[in-house]
């Protein structure tokens, strides 16, 4: 046989030696080019580290071998793929992050609708207590309130209600509006960690705050202010509620990795559901970047007409079921 004829026959027994791995890493590069790299599973990513490494090693055995051919062309195009995909460039990586959030974030949500379904019922049971508290039982209800605004507003109320103490209410309410704010970003971080605490703390941090909410949306409609109170709270408060409830969605996640492992062990079943929950955290940070522009400039100011910006605030939260409703359909997520 001729050299010629040999080096054809060799690459041909290269090519189906190497065959079944070069498939399966251009079968991982399009998946983590449709999904994202970062939601690939461990085993998975290893396997393609390990792939990427054969593949660029048959790479540079071929243009040493076998130049100016198909094969090295096709290494070429895998390897490089793939080495973009598991070490893309910033703008891949950018790339990478607006597909997670035009896509991959809103059936993240759907896919967990149960869980974000139990915490939204949380907060929203919490908040219904506080508000009745605040006509059936004020004492307990100005307990929730903190501390530093108890002998200010609450007991103002307290005095009657009347058209000068409801007019000291509506002063303070961008004071309350501004620790809403605070409190929130804070809640929504416990609400988050405290699903290592099977769920405990998770479960605290949103009653607490529906509990707050709910005692301070009393306490204006008792003395006349709900309309001022709401307009404070709901530009803004229309994208941040959200996002704490997300957070205490992705708290409950871990909690029953936790507490319902199935076959794995907790360690393992935890690993392996806080990919999801990170990812649901993340994807609320931007509500809440949206909701402090909100309340930055729109809240606090004068000059507008209270129902307008509760209607601004009723616009902006259909929104933002819109978005969680409708993008990726054409690849919906399994609910858990």
């Amino acid at each position: 046989m001729h050299r010629g004829g040999r080096k054809h026959v060799e690459e041909r027994e290269f090519v189906a030696g190497s065959k079944g791995v070069w498939e399966r890493l251009a079968v991982a590069v399009e998946d983590a080019r449709e999904h994202g790299v970062r939601r690939l599973s461990a085993p998975a990513l290893k396997q393609m580290h390990e792939d990427y490494r054969h593949a660029a090693a048959d790479l540079a055995y071929a243009q040493t071998h076998y130049t100016s051919t198909e094969t090295v062309a096709y290494l070429n195009r895998l390897v490089a793929f793939a080495h973009g995909e598991l070490y893309g460039t910033p703008p891949r990586r950018l790339a990478a992050v607006w597909r997670f959030l035009a896509t991959g974030y809103p059936q993240l949500v759907r896919k967990h609708w149960r869980t974000l379904a139990i915490s939204g019922g949380i907060f929203t049971v919490a908040m219904a207590l506080g508000f009745t508290l605040a006509f059936v039982n004020y004492p307990v209800a100005r307990l929730l309130l903190p501390a530093q605004y108890r002998d200010t507003i609450a007991d103002s109320i307290a005095r009657g209600g009347n058209s000068g103490s409801n007019e000291q209410m509506v002063s303070f309410a961008p004071v309350f509006s501004a620790y809403i704010t605070s409190n929130n970003i804070q809640v929504s971080l416990m609400a988050f960690a405290g699903g290592i605490t099977f769920g405990a703390l998770t479960a605290y941090a949103l009653t607490m705050n529906g509990l707050l909410l709910g005692a301070m949306a009393g306490m204006f409609a008792k003395a006349g202010g709900s309309l001022g109170f709401w307009a404070l709270i709901v530009p803004h408060g229309a994208l941040e509620l959200p996002a704490i409830i997300l957070a205490g969605a992705a708290g409950l996640v871990l909690a029953r990795a936790l507490l319902f492992p199935g076959d794995l062990t907790r360690t393992d079943a935890l690993r392996t559901n806080s990919g999801d929950a990170v990812r649901l955290v993340i994807g609320a940070v931007p509500l809440l970047i949206i909701a402090g522009i909100i309340e930055a400039f729109l809240t606090p100011r004068g000059g507008i007409d209270p129902t307008m910006k509760i209607a601004f605030g009723g616009v902006v939260f259909l929104l933002l079921v819109a978005y969680v409703a409708l993008p990726g359909r054409k690849a919906p997520a399994t609910a858990r």
